[in-house]
């Protein structure tokens, strides 16, 4: 019986499945151990034990369900924000929509596709700011970009054709002298010739010592890109300092070049009739000698200064050498950096002298390419967020009234160029545009960017504040650092006043961008006013500077548009006024420096002017402005202004010459009291808003009184500060930046900070037909053409 029953349970224990294949319902071959448990790594507990349960697919299944639906639904949402984003374009009259496709063929990458139309369709958005482009009919061309300066537009004009500067072989030089000239600047890798050749062609030392005296008076107090105690001491000392005759045994080839270069800037300012040619002269032995060491072999700081002030030297003498020294100024960064300037040289353990070297010549480069980019209308060469050169020593320093130590010019320079000069070229040259509030948050940092007291200039002759220094050079030093600023205005909010006075020319102060009208306007009269004061205190140095003839001949070209398209405007009769007073400083006082056309298109200008005036005063409605021109036949204004346009040149003599910093008008500002509002009050309200953020609670017209100048704090005590912007209120920066030591890591940070707070990437958004632009396209617009 009992064997019976254990046979019973044996038989049913065989028939099931183990306990494990149960719960995980799995077939079981009821072999035990199974497979299954086999497979499954647990074996072991077959056929009685079980796992642990644990979820099952069903959980996982329901989750990613989840997941796929949370995508659908985002997905979905980003398609209607990018369908309310085009729509809110269109409505704003925007049309850079790419053309659709004529293909029904499927890509194999469709996502890639997409990514393509976007960044097309962000570049067309800004395909009308791309300048003027002069052709020649064998292919030659030259380009400028809308910021360009007006003057330098002018040369792309067919008729324009200038040379200012004596032929080398008019300059009584041996043949091995003009070979080698010939040679520069890339120079001779094997030649015959030797450094000795030259020692005939130097001066006796009071003789050279005028000259480089000359120089630091009146070239160099703008760019010093060696120091005069350097000059004495590396230049000077190994030529003239042993008894006798000059030597140059202690002098390498491109020193000796500094030399000639400084003397032949020197030499031009002297008060003879031969100080052209002996300055060319010069100039010619110093390109000479430079040629002596190939730079495509070995690069020298004194190789690099050679070139910088070589341009420097053309710009103030060579009206049609401007390619050439864009050209030159290229090279010149480019051997700067193959010699490492860009990078601060502290880490490297060169001696405190090597050191303020490099750093004074990184920051002169610096600043006058990025100058340079603005006024030719084409990007930088060298970019602030690749360095981490820390600024020279202030050797110019002085004491304010409360005994606070305020920056010298050359300091007070390279701060304004790594704060403000270099965000503008950004903002100027960026494919893509930016919103109108990152370029009114750009122009409160330039305007509330400090300025030495000893260095703020006189607006008026009369100005009661402040007074031109009676040295002449420190004189000009202060209209540089107004017409830096004042320029700078200028020319990033050009395109925006263009499209406010082409959108609505009877009221553009109604305009939505008419912070840009008025920022414009007393920018330009500001330019114009203040030399005016200048040249009644300095005339003789300030004739020939051309640089401040540049900025007001621009200047003028804005007063001029403003007349010309918006004749009814509140501000057309003081525009016209400052224009025409502007027209008369000029002819009197640009003679030394202008170039020969500049005078008939001020004229004409002017005449175009009093005409729209006239007639819009008369109830006349005049023919409109906007007038096609030929490539044969390009209408003045169109190519002064920036706007696009295609120049032909009809022969291989004329192909495109660059277009140099011509002169403009300069006058004296009215003083009116006139109250703002009653003036203008239809004006649209982003105007008070605008003059209210600066500071200016009365809102009296700006031209009319001093205004927003001034920041608060001043300038605060810095006797030497490393690092690489001032405590700006709008830049977020620490608030000791300004008078501490800074390491490099600070340095970047604040170099980060500052561009952040200038281009925040959640504001940037691209504004109706494109801002960069609108300058360009406008002033086109305007008839005057050459006779």
């Amino acid at each position: 019986m009992s064997s019976a029953l254990d046979s019973g349970a044996d038989k049913s224990k065989i028939g099931r499945s183990c306990a494990e294949c149960r719960r995980s319902k799995l077939k079981c071959d009821r072999t035990f151990p199974c497979q299954s448990c086999i497979r499954r790594g647990c074996a072991n507990i077959c056929p009685d034990g079980t796992l642990a349960a644990t979820k099952g697919n069903k959980v996982l299944i329901a989750r990613a369900q989840q997941l796929a639906e949370e995508v659908a639904s985002q997905t979905e949402r980003i398609q209607q924000l990018e369908k309310a984003l085009e729509e809110a374009r269109r409505a704003h009259g925007d049309i850079s929509r790419s053309p659709p496709s004529t293909s029904n063929q499927p890509t194999p990458f469709p996502d890639l596709d997409k990514i393509e139309t976007l960044f097309d369709q962000d570049v067309i958005e800004t395909s009308d700011a791309i300048g003027s482009l002069s052709i020649g009919v064998d292919g030659q061309a030259k380009y400028h970009g809308e910021s360009a300066s007006s003057e330098y537009f002018q040369q792309l004009l067919p008729e324009h054709s200038e040379k200012c500067t004596p032929d080398l072989h008019d300059l009584g030089l041996p043949w091995e002298i003009m070979d080698l000239c010939n040679a520069y600047p890339f120079g001779l890798r094997d030649t015959a010739y030797n450094k000795w050749q030259f020692a005939s062609y130097i001066p006796p030392r009071a003789r050279a010592l005028r000259l480089a005296d000359l120089y630091y008076e009146n070239v160099a107090w703008m760019y010093d890109p060696i120091v005069r105690q350097d000059f004495m001491s590396s230049i000077m000392e190994p030529i003239y300092g042993t008894p006798g005759p000059p030597r140059v045994d202690h002098i390498t080839p491109h020193r000796l070049s500094v030399f000639f270069v400084a003397l032949a800037s020197g030499a031009m300012y002297e008060d003879n009739t031969s100080a052209a040619m002996i300055s060319e002269k010069y100039f010619a032995l110093s390109r000479a000698v430079f040629s002596l060491d190939s730079i495509t072999q070995e690069v020298s700081i004194a190789g690099v200064t050679a070139i910088f002030m070589a341009v420097r030297y053309s710009y103030q003498i060579d009206r049609s050498g401007g390619e050439n020294r864009w050209l030159l100024l290229g090279l010149c960064t480019r051997l700067g950096q193959i010699i490492g300037l860009q990078r601060d040289s502290a880490g490297w353990n060169l001696n405190e002298e090597e050191i303020q070297r490099r750093r004074t010549l990184f920051w002169e480069i610096f600043t006058y390419d990025q100058w340079t980019s603005i006024v030719n209308g084409r990007p930088p060469s060298i970019n602030i967020h690749q360095t981490d050169t820390k600024f020279p020593k202030d050797i110019d320093a002085s004491l304010s009234a409360n005994g606070a130590s305020d920056y010298g010019w050359h300091a007070w320079k390279y701060r304004y160029s790594a704060s403000c000069l270099s965000i503008s070229t950004q903002q100027v040259f960026s494919i893509r545009g930016h919103n109108y509030s990152i370029m009114l948050h750009m122009d409160r940092k330039i305007r509330e960017f400090s300025i030495p007291s000893h260095l703020e200039a006189p607006i008026q002759a009369l100005d009661r504040h402040r007074s031109w220094h009676p040295e002449a050079y420190r004189a000009m030093q202060q209209y540089c650092c107004l017409t830096e600023r004042e320029c700078n205005l200028l020319y990033i909010h050009r395109s925006y006043f263009a499209q406010a006075i082409q959108e609505l020319p009877e009221n553009p102060l109604s305009h939505k961008f008419a912070p840009s009208i008025l920022a414009t306007f007393r920018s330009a009269c500001r330019l114009i006013s203040s030399l005016d004061s200048l040249y009644a205190t300095h005339p003789i140095q300030t004739s020939h500077e051309w640089f401040f003839w540049s900025g007001v001949f621009s200047a003028c070209i804005v007063l001029g548009a403003l007349v010309v398209e918006s004749p009814q405007c509140h501000l057309a009769q003081e525009a016209l006024q400052e224009l025409d007073k502007g027209l008369c400083l000029f002819e009197k006082g640009s003679t030394p420096c202008r170039a020969s056309m500049t005078v008939s298109v001020l004229i004409k200008l002017s005449q175009r002017a009093h005409a729209a005036l006239d007639a819009a005063q008369a109830g006349i409605m005049l023919e409109s402005s906007a007038k096609s021109s030929s490539p044969y036949n390009p209408d003045e204004l169109q190519v002064l202004g920036g706007r696009k346009s295609v120049i032909a040149k009809p022969s291989r003599d004329s192909s495109p010459q660059v277009a140099q910093e011509q002169p403009t008008s300069f006058n004296r500002l009215r003083a009116q009291s006139t109250d703002f509002r009653e003036q203008f009050g239809s004006s649209h309200p982003a105007v008070m808003e605008y003059y209210g953020a600066l500071g200016n609670p009365g809102l009296i017209l700006p031209i009319t009184r001093e205004f927003a100048y001034t920041v608060s704090g001043g300038v605060t005590d810095a006797a030497e500060w490393t690092g690489m912007y001032p405590n700006d209120p709008t830049n977020g920066l620490p608030s000791g930046l300004m008078g501490m030591p800074m390491s490099n890591d600070l340095q970047l940070q604040a170099i980060a900070t500052l561009q952040q707070a200038c281009f925040p990437e959640e504001q940037s958004q691209y504004p109706p037909n494109d801002q960069n632009g609108i300058w360009s396209d406008f002033i086109g617009q305007l008839g005057l053409r050459p006779s």
